[in-house]
């Protein structure tokens, strides 16, 4: 069953939590610091039933990595009950083809505060913001890496820039809001996806941000991006154990 103050107690949230952009700059942080992404068990993720008492045993409770509509959609559900206002919103990802995926894919929330609006988002698998990021344009660092949103037509486009790289695209989004039913469009994506799925993790660190893709491991500390190939199968495992155990 959902319970907000476990939930607070998990991710070590100690304050008193009001709906003010210093509570939301903590507790994005502090969400991506305790949980982390992980696809390995989207096969069984009903994604025509999202079942948010179910999911908050499964990660929250039980410790259990997730997918975007996991973390976002409790996060989601949390803001709420803390008196945030909270629009929830679909993002679609640009694929190595260079072109764009459904618009109903990723998910990512609005807040807003004051009048103005703020990105949340603390369940992406790729390079992910840190903290809330305003929708000024301006470039925001976070542990080294610039965020900036730019908006194009009806898109606002999030880019990420590392100190030893140039500006890339995370994906983009409308302002138009969502109920989580729409994304049982992924229950056919996934079906149709299931003989090709590679695993990717990805988690927050004190310093950072660390992906892992198959073997294939992009560290980012301080802003510098490093990536490697685990080879050794026992490193692999160590790897693992060390960030997502």
């Amino acid at each position: 069953m959902f319970d907000k103050e476990r939930y607070l107690e998990h991710i070590g949230f100690s304050g008193t939590p009001d709906a003010t952009l210093a509570t939301l700059r903590e507790l994005h942080r502090k969400h991506q610091l305790t949980l982390y992404y992980d696809n390995g068990y989207v096969q069984t993720t009903n994604f025509l039933d999202f079942d948010l008492d179910a999911l908050f045993e499964t990660i929250v409770v039980g410790r259990r990595g997730g997918i975007c509509t996991d973390l976002n959609f409790l996060f989601d559900r949390l803001l709420r009950e803390l008196g945030f206002e909270v629009k929830l919103l679909a993002a679609g990802i640009l694929l190595p083809s260079g072109k764009w995926g459904p618009d109903v894919e990723h998910a990512v929330m609005v807040v807003t505060l004051d009048g103005e609006d703020w990105l949340v988002d603390v369940g992406n698998g790729g390079v992910c913001i840190l903290d809330p990021l305003p929708f000024s344009g301006e470039t925001v660092e976070q542990e080294g890496i610039g965020f900036r949103l730019v908006r194009e037509g009806e898109y606002h486009i999030l880019q990420y820039r590392t100190r030893n790289k140039d500006w890339r695209i995370a994906y983009r989004f409308t302002m138009r809001v969502h109920e989580m039913s729409a994304w049982s469009i992924l229950s056919e994506l996934n079906t149709l996806h299931k003989d090709v799925l590679v695993r990717r993790r990805r988690r927050v660190t004190d310093r950072g941000q660390i992906m892992l893709t198959a073997n294939y491991v992009v560290t980012i500390e301080d802003g510098v991006e490093r990536p490697s190939l685990v080879r050794d199968p026992a490193e692999l495992e160590k790897l693992v154990a060390e960030h997502w155990g």
